[in-house]
């Protein structure tokens, strides 16, 4: 262990250093829902304030945004301020504008993960403003920079290895060491030995999670420090970093309990130690539950600063309790993998007798935790992908989808090794185990070499996981609407019956903003009864309550009305109801489910554009389901086998004690 420890801090402070050599600022995570006024819309007059609503929460203290004429000249905005009532939205103060095309360029600090984002939209102020004499051109967010990931990659494996390690020490090393005692004549000290590594090995990755967190946090400093005033020095931005963003209060009650976890390990380690340690003593079992209370608050302080955490649609309670039971799922098989692999795999070739015995009782304990971890994994896996991945195009064209199937496809791989693994573990373990209860003889070990190569090669796929982990979680989620909607084939006009009648409704250029809204209503009868006199439209927006909007149309000729107006103010889907009033009947309403275009190139059809939310809940909810019904179907099948062999041993001794006499 002496040895191995240099060469893995010399790792942790060359990554650190490399990521923040080739520090750059990463945006992505907090992106733009809707403005008002729209991207694309033309306003009669000039607004007095911009609001621009997220998808996440954002800090109005670190966002920025900048106003550009049609030339591009910069002019000064009045202010930027949030709504305590609504985390998501910015308010923009706007100075009097002259009629023309102006562009809103932003700059926004998610007040979940810390990161920042950036876009631009359009508008245009007076009738005959021309949009496309907008000179800026539209921004896009770049992938995630190598250092973000692999800060991401190293929090999750030092999180991983100290977890991990701490609860394989408790239910797979232990119970090796009692099986020991109980089955051989002394106690392995190898056992003993394998405890203490992988202690070791937790705290190392404790002290390597502090030291991700201050590079996390020089990063993020660092980032902030560009929108600060000028002059502005590193600590201070440091400070406001820490106090003043949301990012900054969790960052610090993470290393707060990183700090416990480190002091409380350290205590465990002396206790341990000692020439003849009292193992079942009152303080150091209150240790192991303080320890493990830590690692449960580590959990929830990574659930916070998660994708799950900056959700604003749906159950955001239930999205974070999923994501903490997902990393504890991976936590304790892939933490657990590592940290037997760190203290299994170097004491192979020296001890093969003592170890073999570890290898196959010990190990055997772990298969259970790994197929109970892989259930979690399943469960809220498919429940995260729901609430994260808006459609099967989202997750086959973007980079967060494609990681996250590469992802899939590592852990099916893992999973194959696995049950290869523990296939070959299985094979002749009640044979072995029958040598060592009768002779009290320690176990010589079957295929010890052949089983170290399967544990080497999981532990390296483990890491391989956690990497692309760490380019997931630094990639945005693809959950906006353009991902759910086929804009492409969006009708401009939709037709529909309604008693005798006839109602079309036909929308140019149905876009945010300045729409003309054409009514043809014609009555079936030949005849008609009585003639239209009135028709009304009311606009209700179907993704957000931002109240109902009614407008009376002027009839231009008989059956034919008209409405000119900024009513359509968001892309998305709207509910249009037609009113077609009668003198001395009931009116008549046409509801028409209508989709509004976003301004700019719309997303094209891939494979499907069918929302995922729904199936993929379900089918979350029956795999979890699934868990507790495997395990009661495992302890019927043992139990029947274990009365069957207690059956069978009594008749065995029966027919022995009869022919005996």
């Amino acid at each position: 262990m002496k040895s191995s420890m240099p060469r893995i801090i010399k790792a942790f402070v060359f990554a650190i250093l490399a990521g923040l050599v080739i520090t750059s600022v990463v945006f992505a995570h907090a992106n733009l829902l809707r403005s008002d006024p729209a991207d694309g819309s033309i306003l009669e007059e000039s607004p007095k304030e911009i609001r621009m609503w997220f998808d996440e929460p954002v800090s109005s203290r670190f966002s920025s945004v900048q106003l550009f004429d049609a030339q591009s000249q910069a002019i000064e905005v009045s202010g930027i301020q949030g709504d305590s009532s609504d985390p998501t939205l910015l308010i923009i103060s706007m100075p009097e504008l002259a009629p023309g095309v102006y562009s809103i360029l932003w700059k926004a600090l998610s007040d979940t993960d810390g990161h920042f984002s950036q876009g631009l939209f359009v508008f245009g102020v007076g009738v005959g403003a021309d949009l496309g004499a907008a000179s800026v051109a539209p921004i896009e967010d770049p992938p995630p920079s190598a250092p973000e990931v692999l800060f991401r990659w190293l929090n999750l494996v030092t999180l991983s290895g100290l977890i991990g390690g701490l609860a394989m020490i408790q239910s797979v090393i232990k119970p090796a060491r009692w099986k020991a005692d109980r089955y051989i004549a002394r106690p392995i000290p190898i056992i003993s030995m394998v405890s203490r590594r992988v202690l070791k090995f937790a705290l190392w990755c404790a002290w390597g999670a502090v030291a991700v967190g201050v590079a996390l946090l020089i990063r993020q400093a660092f980032a902030i420090l560009g929108d600060l005033p000028g002059g502005t020095s590193f600590l201070v931005a440091v400070k406001q970093t820490m106090f003043q963003t949301r990012w900054g209060n969790v960052w610090i009650v993470r290393q707060a309990v990183l700090f416990c976890t480190i002091v409380i390990i350290y205590y465990i380690d002396n206790k341990e130690g000692e020439e003849t340690p009292d193992l079942t003593g009152v303080g150091l079992n209150a240790a192991w539950f303080l320890v493990f209370g830590f690692s449960l608050a580590l959990i929830i302080v990574q659930s916070l600063s998660s994708h799950a955490a900056g959700l604003t649609s749906g159950n955001n309670t239930l999205a974070v309790v999923s994501h903490g039971v997902h990393l504890f799922g991976a936590f304790l098989w892939i933490g657990g993998m590592l940290s037997l692999g760190a203290g299994l795999l170097p004491l192979i070739r020296n001890h093969r007798e003592d170890l073999g015995y570890l290898v196959k009782v010990g190990w055997r304990p772990f298969s259970n935790i790994a197929a109970l971890s892989i259930g979690l994994l399943m469960a809220t896996g498919l429940y995260n992908t729901g609430r994260q991945v808006a459609s099967l195009d989202a997750l086959l064209t973007t980079l967060y989808g494609q990681a996250l199937l590469l992802k899939i496809a590592l852990l099916l791989i893992v999973g194959y090794f696995g049950f290869f693994s523990t296939s070959l573990l299985h094979t002749s373990l009640s044979v072995n185990l029958k040598k060592i209860i009768e002779n009290s003889t320690r176990w010589t070990p079957l295929e010890i070499d052949r089983l170290s190569r399967l544990i080497k090669i999981r532990v390296g796929l483990a890491v391989l996981v956690l990497l692309v982990t760490g380019l997931i979680t630094a990639s945005a989620a693809p959950r906006d609407a353009s991902f759910t909607t086929d804009y492409e084939n969006v009708p401009g006009a939709l037709s529909q019956t309604v008693d005798d009648l006839v109602v079309t409704l036909n929308t140019k250029p149905n876009r945010p903003g300045q729409n003309v809204f054409n009514v043809f209503a014609a009555s079936t009868r030949r005849p008609a009864r009585v003639g239209i006199a009135r028709v009304i439209l009311r606009f209700n927006y179907l993704d957000e309550n931002i109240g109902r909007e009614t407008v009376t149309l002027e009839e231009i000729e008989p059956g034919r009305f008209l409405l000119s107006g900024n009513y359509l103010k968001l892309p998305g889907n709207w509910q249009i109801d037609v009113v077609v009033r009668r003198q001395g009947m009931e009116d008549s309403v046409a509801r028409f489910n209508w989709t509004v275009v976003p301004p700019g190139e719309t997303r094209p059809e891939v494979v499907s554009k069918t929302p995922l939310t729904a199936p993929l809940t379900i089918t979350a909810a029956v795999t979890l389901l699934s868990i507790p019904l495997h395990i009661l179907i495992v302890f019927f099948v043992k139990g029947r086998n274990k009365m069957r062999k207690t059956a069978h041993e009594r008749r065995t001794k029966s027919i022995k004690a009869k022919a005996s006499q």
